[in-house]
């Protein structure tokens, strides 16, 4: 009875926005274009939409990317939280934030005569959610991805509903040119080192077949939580003890989100750890969003970045140029001497979780 009522009230404020004018009629099919979206729906979205709802983590970015972030007049929270999107793209910043903690809010994106929506597949999976989606009478299309391979079919979609399949296209090649540099290098480097990779929180980590897993094996170094041990699998996400952390005893640890790496340098419950020790202890890069996370498209800076780590005596990279040279090349913004220090050090890029779990 709840989903039939929430259908019926949905379906209400839909017709309702239409008789008032605040949502803008849906193009005619043949002035628009036809996608398959990640989850093999067939969609016929605007040909040029000028109102979109951003409810995916991925494709916020890709959106400035593609010059189309003007566009953007709902979004969920985390393409708002992010300083630099914001620099380079002010009206990020004017965006209603619509999705938090999982739930839309369909009246807001009605409000914002949206013309098109863009969201993962988490909102898609949740009954309720779709629901909603289905309701609106919004064309939408779903971006999911759990590995390169499918990361690259994703953005490929969103290059072909937002018609910048070339631009696509680009960044896909630069992407496969940095794992080509990573896995030559990686094969000609000395004994690879043990490695520990804190995901958001201290004691979340990489499980088999994870996306993090991936890239990171693309460095040759030995990702600890692959190796032996139980980790417990909570929504998608791997959770491991500071106890099996120890039986591990990694000789490198990095972490993804701001001041987990002070935290775990400055905790008495870690100081035992050998990378704890020798000062082992690396904050990944931030920059748009946290280089190499699930959600990540700066996941090659992330690579470069850990190479250079790893095999500082035979990987030769200049980072800076490299930093420089991808905001330059995919959103025309010369960076600043100030904004690549601050990517660097990452702790002021975007809001920090700093609750840890499961100690």
């Amino acid at each position: 009875m709840m989903k039939k009522s929430l259908s019926w009230i949905l379906a209400l404020l839909l017709l309702l926005s239409l008789l008032g004018g605040c949502a803008k009629n849906q193009p005619a099919a043949q002035d628009g274009i036809t996608v398959v979206d990640c989850v093999g729906r067939t969609v016929t979205v605007p040909a040029d939409p000028q109102s979109i709802c951003d409810l995916c983590p991925f494709s916020g970015p890709m959106l400035v990317m593609f010059g189309c972030g003007e566009r953007v007049t709902t979004s969920c929270n985390n393409a708002v939280r992010s300083r630099l999107l914001s620099e380079i793209c002010p009206s990020m910043e004017n965006a209603v934030v619509v999705k938090n903690s999982g739930a839309i809010n369909a009246e807001e994106i009605l409000a914002k005569n949206t013309d098109l929506i863009l969201t993962n597949k988490g909102v898609y999976d949740a009954a309720a959610e779709r629901e909603k989606l289905d309701a609106m009478g919004i064309p939408y299309v779903v971006i999911d991805f759990e590995t390169i391979d499918e990361q690259f079919a994703a953005v490929r979609v969103l290059g072909e509903t937002l018609q910048q399949s070339e631009k696509a296209e680009q960044y896909i090649s630069w992407f496969r040119s940095v794992l080509d540099r990573a896995d030559a290098a990686a094969a000609g480097a000395p004994a690879p080192a043990r490695l520990y990779h804190s995901v958001n929180e201290a004691v979340r980590t990489d499980y088999k077949g994870s996306y993090c897993a991936e890239w990171i094996a693309h460095t040759g170094a030995v990702n600890v939580a692959l190796e032996s041990g139980t980790l417990n699998m909570e929504g998608g996400k791997a959770y491991t003890t500071l106890e099996q952390i120890y039986a591990w005893d990694p000789e490198i640890i990095i972490c993804n989100e701001a001041q987990v790496d002070d935290y775990i340098l400055s905790d008495e419950k870690w100081v035992g750890l050998s990378a704890v020790q020798s000062g082992r202890v690396y904050q990944i890069p931030i920059g748009i969003t946290r280089w190499g996370h699930p959600t990540s498209f700066e996941t090659p800076l992330a690579l470069l970045w850990l190479m250079r780590l790893l095999y500082p005596d035979t990987f030769d990279v200049d980072l800076d140029a490299e930093i420089r040279a991808f905001y330059q090349t995919f959103f025309d913004y010369t960076l600043s001497d100030d904004w690549l220090a601050a990517i660097k050090d990452g702790s002021e890029m975007r809001t920090p979780k700093t609750e840890q779990k499961g100690e």
